[in-house]
């Protein structure tokens, strides 16, 4: 037969099957290439072979259809590539299944290259052994893909049978394998195999394109090399785990436990193909375990071992220490790599270097990991931490919930007819956590693990538990424990603050230590491990991470300084020690029951509660309205949830509650996939490709050859796959991985390949334009953002600071910035820092940053102007391409690329002013900028750099919750971890009693069952104890001295809406307090979910004390503000007395317009004092929150009869309103425990007089004693003089409180007091008097303002400014109340001072709130400012001036119910004469008493002529409070050095006022400074330095009280 071969190619469009173009050579040279099928079908009419390569099932199928091919033989060189180029580098003209090219779309040159293959296969084959030839040939013949190839040189098919191959491949397969069956069944796939075994190359590996093709080969390898027989020369030596492990690892045989070798066991059965679960101790050999058998794996069948590890330092420390070894099998790919590390460790996997891989649960949503398994033979999956699948292990992670889910749709893509074994690792795990594991595997994949386990303690450990009362007890402990082992030790912490300040305790103190935490830079945790691994530093002290795969034998001492947080968790860490079993070590723990309590609220802050879930699944429902797919970050989907993203970890906790919803079936992520692809090569050839980029001068030099790298890979892979095609070789993390290249630096090279013509300009991107908008809405709210930058621009240092946002925001709407919110203020500083303008730097919160500026200054500016430009241009192009859309939709979605926006911008340049031409890197930038300040909604492109995750809504009914069995998994979960807190807890109580009982105990809770467990050892009550997350003594101290319908309160968490119903002296404060700290701990309320509302900066600070007396430090992040604070800090504004009236209206009005950030008013519970105290704007606040927050608990506290503050629109209706349109629960609070029987049965028979009360029944006295009450009825309308003889001649025990109508009533009772030589206070409100304008304050705040660096007070500028403050002030009667203040801050500040905190604390107290109350002073005040106190002993001065309305019966009830013990009532009306008082001790006083000769007026700003003090400042600077000063006809002196200097003057007002007293008789007699204020007039610029003097009247007369 005359043998004519003819080479072919074509070029068949994808789309409609179209023949675009034809290639052709003949032996003779000659060539065709056209796209004629006609012509091309008379060129190929003389041959009878056609060649080319993928020509069987490809270019044939289409040609066809046009020429008879079917008298043609064909041979296929892609088939017969891998057969006789098995070994790498396998050929040179062929990558997987695409011939090597540097042109496109040229048939011809494919040609040519497929005929130069074919003639070099021909010599290849030629050169086989005739017996390989012979198998090769009779298993391949009948196959058209071969059958044209052994035609053409030939070669004629022989029988064959499995003695022939069992003789050529001695030694390499195993013996008893049923080849005979392969030989059969699977032919092709045998040969292969057989290629590949051949070539005896361990880092060879058959190309996916026939794992694609051909799934049974993984099967017919596993026959012949993964299945042992256990008696043949290839199976004995190469399947020998035993040999293997000495040869690979050097061990001369495995560990053995309690006699039994289960570590040989457990790798033999992975051997075999078992799927296993084994739980070895720490330090046990786990690692090895699997790595063998990976080895194995990957030598006997190029097999891919994937390792699943919840640590990336985890994953390299295994890596690390392979490599010391001289093993180089594993690789690990993690978010820790650079682009050309990753690249490298790709490779390696691709080219199958590589025969472990580790990786995280998050990796396996990427499209390259994907893509690397599905071209690998993936032999097993090792999870490592398998207690993570367990909701009852120590770790459960729902992101390891969906290997499962990954693990069957690979086995489905690559048609597996047998599973993927697996093999689940732990070094501790009860029973249940194994049952669970079990099930998952069989549930999932059908598997049946078999578990290797071991009850095995170790010997050399030695455990010891001491307890220690505080901090520096431990402390001492632990330097003692250091020093006396000195060896190489290791300390754990909880906290990560925690190990930086041990460890430079330690070194202070002469030890060498290092800290090691998770929030340390990468390559300082790096060098600090290694320092602790060579022995150049001693100690180490760690976080829980520590430890994980790091192998240092020589550890002998273990402490921990904190407990951990279960016993899982302390066998693994304190099993660090003694890895060298021939080492004795110790393990000790320094413990006190406080330790517990920190780590119940640690795991409250970082649970995962049903709340949040359901406001993840809120805020995607929000995202998700118009299109069901988003791509979006994590932190964006934190904001829009409401969550504070200052906490730490929060895009961790996104993650995992977006894991449980897709668990749930209420979402699905998609994979980590950039849809960006480099698609339509405009160019032919490389050459071609190479010329354009030279001649351009959009690349710099290196981008020239990053550019050539991608063209160059996007050529020879032949990419026309079509955007949309995950999968396809042209999208940009495809390339990114496969060239070493950062995703950003592909999407721009791609995007400027485009925009020179090399690439087709595809439409990558979408934006979203909302059919309610107008452009110019939009460029309005550009033209906002664009003034508010420039500002911040201008106001920002140019180095590193610290920034009030408060601050800054308040400045910007004092400069009439129109836009200026610190949400604004947020947005900006985000859109910088991710552009990489600024960094953050050091301690930061919602209202203060640190930045560091990372741009020159003048530069910043002109990309801010050009940026600026942009966007307006932006803008117009945008509306006018949605105009040209014929979507009906809400939002209005408009495709473009960032080319194309460029090319139209650069056509309008004549309409736009720029200091420097536009890039593409300009038009991405002001899209992002756009997209951030919300003007438009962007997808896809570039933003693929900062969107990290794609999520589709599946649950599309808006109304549909994420509901508790939902939750459930995850909910038991958080209950084990309590309970494991407490076992930890019991332990560490046991170890101190009894040792071995200890240690019995630890061996119960691993290996019993766990219902057994905890019968055993935690015996009737306190089996509830431990299903609390607060230990039993906490427990007891907060609620045991509780009422029971104290208690009822408490224990409500289903109630939505509570109001408490408090009646006086029922504990309504306690109750608060003890609600607070329930919602903390048992019901697991986040701090920055909980708000407390007051409406007084004293009773903010009392709650916080004495809530930091219950549940410790934990208080310090919970916010209990006043209505006002929590408003300004709403509005971004700090606070002050002039904006009061109107901020609490303003900051509700906002919430409802949405225009305050969400995480400012994401609640999970808000709590009101006072409630019966809210005022129309007030209530409207906590409605608008109630809107904002649907699952939003409130509750409720008040007496609605001690509501006396309506002239300020107070107004208890709106606490009844919870009830009546809420439907909140009502609770009564009427046990008195202030109050004797007699005070509270008259309380409550004069409360009866008041109407539409909330409260039904009576007020119960639980003080039994019966008390005084005593009522004196007067003729006279003059009642101080009889008031203060009474109290003089009773001589009470005990506090002494007098109340009044007036201010003025209450002047006179403290002048006849003191002039009875009795210490007494008056309390009374001053217009005008603001607590920062104090001299005394402000002096304090100055120095605080001038030293301090930054907005966080340190202490040695706290103490300096204090001791100034008492230098300058010695002698001050305000001194004594400021120093007070001070300490109130410093109680309630207890971690850090903050410059704002400090700020609003002054602006919002009062001068009141800081007296010291004792018994040696009488109290004297009016009613109003009496609420909220309680005395001992109580006087009433009662006059009729006033109207008995509810009002004033409300008033004088609450003055009736401060008395504890006494109570005493001076009236002169007949408001009590129809009660009953025959229990009062009644009597009728008829003198007509005078007015008190003597009284003490206490000016305010409305009395003095405030210009008047303008001139005088020098004399005035030197006053103090106490200041004696000289009274002339109006005017004040002040005498300096023998002269009296004229220094104040009284207003005109204040002269009509002392005209009175004077008709009475009354004058002047004495006069002192009692404040001295700053004050500033509305004109003036400048401060002026005033005084408010106290005046001592006299008039002639009787001695008033002999």
């Amino acid at each position: 037969m005359d043998k004519k071969i003819i080479f072919i190619d074509s070029e068949i469009s994808l789309r409609n099957h179209k023949i675009d173009d034809l290639g052709a050579i003949k032996e003779t040279g000659d060539i065709f290439h056209s796209t004629d099928i006609r012509s091309f079908a008379t060129f190929i009419q003389e041959g009878n072979f056609l060649c080319g390569h993928n020509i069987v099932h490809h270019d044939l199928k289409y040609l066809a259809e046009h020429i008879a091919v079917d008298s043609f033989a064909s041979i296929d060189t892609l088939y017969l590539s891998p057969l006789l180029f098995p070994k790498k580098p396998y050929h040179r003209l062929v990558k997987d299944d695409k011939l090597q090219s540097d042109e496109l779309n040229n048939p011809l040159n494919d040609a040519i290259k497929a005929r130069d293959l074919f003639y070099e296969e021909i010599e290849e084959f030629q050169g086989l052994p005739n017996i390989l030839k012979r198998i090769y040939c009779a298993l391949l013949y009948p196959f058209p893909e071969f059958q044209g190839f052994f035609k053409y040189i030939g070669y004629k098919p022989y029988p064959l049978t499995d003695y022939h191959i069992r003789n050529a491949f001695t030694g390499k397969i195993c013996d008893h394998a049923d080849i005979g069956s392969l030989i059969k069944q699977c032919p092709v796939e045998l040969a292969y195999v057989l290629a590949l075994v051949y070539c005896d190359d361990t880092d060879s590996i058959t190309p996916p394109w026939i794992l694609r093709n051909y799934p049974n080969v993984i099967n017919v390898n596993k026959i012949l090399r993964q299945t042992s027989c256990g008696g043949c020369k290839y199976c004995e030596e190469k399947r020998d785990a035993k040999k293997q492990l000495n040869r690979i690892f050097g061990f001369p045989d495995f560990r053995i436990y309690d006699g039994e070798p289960l570590q040989q066991k457990a790798a033999e059965a992975a051997l075999h193909g078992e799927s296993i679960l084994t739980i070895f101790p720490t330090g046990g050999g786990k690692s090895v375990t699997f790595q063998l058998p990976a080895i194995m794996e990957g030598e006997a069948v190029h097999g891919l071992t994937v390792v699943i590890v919840p640590l990336q330092s985890l994953m390299k420390d295994q890596v690390d220490n392979l490599e010391e070894k001289g093993i180089a099998d594993a690789v690990t790919i993690n978010g820790l790599l650079s682009p050309i590390e990753r690249h490298e460790a790709v490779e390696r996997v691709r080219s199958g270097k590589a025969s472990i891989l580790y990786i995280s649960p998050e990796q396996l949503r990427s499209a390259t990991i994907e893509n690397l398994m599905f071209s690998r033979n993936v032999v097993r999956f090792v999870i490592d931490e398998a207690h993570c699948f367990s909701a009852w292990g120590q770790d459960f992670r729902v992101d390891y919930l969906y290997i499962g889910d990954f693990i069957k749709k690979l086995q489905e893509n690559k048609q597996l007819s047998a599973p993927i074994p697996v093999s689940c690792f732990t070094a501790t795990a009860k029973q249940k956590v194994i049952s669970d594991i079990k099930d998952y595997f069989k549930r999932k994949l059908g598997l049946d693990l078999k578990v290797y386990a071991t009850a095995a303690e170790r010997s050399n450990l030695h455990y010891n538990v001491k307890f220690a009362e505080t901090e520096d007890e431990k402390y001492n402990y632990l330097r003692s424990l250091i020093t006396s082992h000195n060896c190489p030790t290791i300390v754990y912490v909880s906290r990560t603050h925690r190990a930086q300040e041990i460890a430079l305790r330690l070194q202070r103190d002469g030890i060498s230590a290092l800290p090691f935490h998770g929030k340390m830079e990468t390559v300082e945790k790096v060098a600090n491990q290694e320092s602790f691994l060579k022995n150049e530093v001693q100690c180490i002290v760690a976080t829980s991470a520590f430890g994980m795969g790091v192998d240092k034998k020589d550890v002998r001492l273990v402490v921990h300084f904190d407990i951990s947080d279960s016993l899982e968790n302390y066998v693994q860490e304190s099993g660090r020690a003694g890895r060298d079993p021939s080492l004795q070590a110790d393990c000790c723990v320094l413990f006190n029951n406080d330790d517990l309590d920190k780590h119940f609220i640690l795991l409250n802050q970082t649970k995962l509660s049903i709340g949040d879930i359901q406001q993840i699944w809120k805020a995607i429902k929000d995202l998700t309205k118009t299109r069901p797919t988003i791509q979006c970050s994590a932190l964006e989907i934190a904001r829009q949830a409401g969550w504070d993203d200052t906490v730490s970890d929060i895009e961790t906790r996104v993650r995992t509650a977006i894991s449980a919803l897709e668990t749930a079936g209420y979402v699905k992520r998609g994979r980590n996939v950039p849809h960006v692809y480099a698609t339509g090569i405009l160019v032919k050839n490389m050459s071609d490709a190479v010329k354009i980029l030279e001649a351009s001068d959009l690349f710099e030099e290196n981008d020239k050859e990053d550019a050539k790298r991608i063209i160059k890979s996007l050529i020879s892979a032949r990419s026309i796959a079509e955007a949309g095609n995950d999968d396809a070789e042209s999208r940009v993390d495809y390339l990114a991985d496969n060239l070493g290249l950062d995703k950003r630096v592909v999407i721009r090279l791609v995007n400027t390949m485009q925009q020179v013509g090399l690439l087709a300009d595809t439409k990558d991107m979408s934006a979203f334009i909302r059919r309610s908008d107008t452009e110019n809405k939009i460029r309005q709210n550009l033209e906002r953002f664009l003034r508010l930058e420039r500002y911040i621009v201008e106001k920002m240092q140019k180095q590193a600071g610290d920034y009030d946002l408060k601050a800054l925001n308040e400045q910007a709407a004092n400069d009439d910035i129109a836009g200026a919110t610190v949400k604004n203020i947020r947005t900006i500083i985000y859109y910088w820092t991710i552009k990489g303008y600024i960094k953050k730097a050091g301690h930061f919160t919602q209202n203060r940053v640190g930045l560091c500026p990372l741009y020159e200054e003048d530069d910043f500016k002109r990309k801010l102007e050009n940026r600026a430009e942009i966007c307006k241009f932006l803008i117009s192009e945008l509306f006018h391409l949605s105009e040209q859309t014929k979507a009906q939709s809400e939002n209005i979605p408009v495709t473009f690329s960032l080319v194309g926006l460029l090319k139209s911008f650069q056509q309008n340049t004549t309409l736009i002013t720029m200091t420097m031409p536009a890039r593409l890197e300009d038009i991405e930038d002001a899209l992002l900028y756009l997209s951030k300040i919300g003007a438009v909604v962007l997808q896809g492109g570039f933003l693929v750099t900062y969107n990290g995750m794609e999520i589709t809504r599946l649950v599309l009914d808006n109304k549909i919750k994420y509901k508790a069995e939902d939750y459930r998994q995850l909910n038991e979960f958080y209950q084990q971890k309590i309970q494991q807190i407490h076992i930890v807890g019991e332990y560490a109580n046991l170890m101190v009693k009894d040792y071995k009982a200890a240690l019995q105990f630890v061996s119960d809770y691993f290996h019993m069952e766990y219902k057994r467990f905890i019968a055993k050892y935690f015996k009737g009550k306190r089996a509830e104890d431990i299903e609390r997350n607060i230990t039993s003594q906490k427990y007891h101290r907060l609620f045991d001295t509780l009422s029971e319908k104290q208690l009822n309160i408490i224990q409500d968490n289903h109630s939505k809406y509570i109001v408490v119903a408090a009646g006086p002296g029922s504990g309504k404060t306690r109750v608060l307090v003890h609600k607070l700290a329930a919602l903390l701990t048992l019901e697991e309320v986040k701090h920055e979910q909980l708000l407390m509302v007051t409406f007084s900066r004293a009773a903010a600070t009392e709650f916080k004390l004495r809530l930091m007396q219950l549940t410790g430090n934990a208080t310090y992040f919970v916010d209990i503000r006043t209505f006002h604070s929590y408003c300004f800090d709403l509005l971004g504004r700090p606070g002050n007395a002039q904006d009061t009236d109107t901020v609490v209206h303003d900051a509700a009005e906002m919430i409802r317009l949405g225009e305050v950030e969400q995480g400012r008013i994401a609640k999970a519970v808000v709590v009101i004092d006072e409630a019966q105290d809210m005022s129309k704007d007030d209530f409207a606040l906590i409605e608008a929150l109630i809107h904002q927050n649907e699952d939003m608990r409130v509750i409720a506290v008040g007496d609605d009869d001690q509501n006396i503050f309506a002239f300020r629109g107070s107004n208890s209706a709106y606490m009844k309103k919870l009830i009546t349109d809420y439907g909140a629960t009502q609770y009564d609070l009427l046990e008195n425990y202030r109050s004797r029987k007699n005070i509270v049965r008259f309380s409550n028979d004069f409360v009866k007089k008041i109407t539409g009360r909330l409260k039904n029944e009576e007020n119960i006295a639980v003080r039994q004693e019966a008390g005084i009450v005593s009522l004196t009825k007067y003729r006279s309308r003059n009642m101080e003089i009889p008031l203060v003889q009474q109290l003089l001649k009773h001589k009470e025990i005990g506090s002494i409180g007098i109340f009044t109508n007036t201010n003025e009533e209450a002047m006179r009772i403290v002048r006849l007091l003191r002039k009875q030589n009795r210490r007494a206070r008056l309390i009374q409100s001053l217009d005008g008097f603001h607590l920062t304008d104090l001299a005394e304050v402000r002096c304090f705040l100055n120095e605080i303002c001038q030293n301090a660096i930054t907005p966080l007070i340190s202490d040695e500028v706290w103490k300096n400014a204090k001791n100034i403050l008492k230098e300058q002030y010695a002698g001050s009667n305000c001194l004594e109340q400021c120093l007070r203040a001070l300490k109130q801050f410093e109680k309630v500040n207890t971690r850090k001072k903050y410059q704002t905190d400090l700020f609003e604390f002054f602006s919002e107290s009062k001068f009141e709130d800081f007296y010291e109350e004792n018994d040696d002073c009488i109290t004297v005040s009016t009613i109003h400012k009496a609420k909220g106190r309680e005395f001992d002993n109580v006087y009433l001065l009662l006059s009729d001036a006033y109207p008995i309305n509810d009002e004033e019966k409300r008033k004088i009830y609450v003055g009736l119910t401060r008395a504890k013990n006494q109570l005493h009532i001076h009236c002169n009306f007949s408001l009590f004469d129809d009660m009953n008082l025959d229990y009062v001790d009644v009597q009728h006083d008829d003198i007509d008493y005078d007015k008190p000769n003597e009284i003490d007026l206490l000016l305010t700003h409305r009395d003095v002529y405030l210009d008047f003090f303008k001139d005088k400042q020098k004399t005035i600077n030197r006053f103090k409070s106490g200041t004696e000063l000289l009274w002339r006809d109006g005017y004040f002196y002040a005498n300096h050095n023998g002269h009296d200097l004229l220094v104040g003057k009284i207003s005109s007002g204040m002269k009509n006022k002392l005209a009175v007293f004077t008709e009475k008789g009354y004058s002047v007699e004495q006069a002192h400074v009692q404040f001295c204020l700053y004050w500033k007039g509305k004109e003036d610029e400048n401060e002026t330095m005033i005084f408010l003097p106290e005046l001592h009247l006299v008039r002639n007369g009787k001695t008033e009280i002999s």
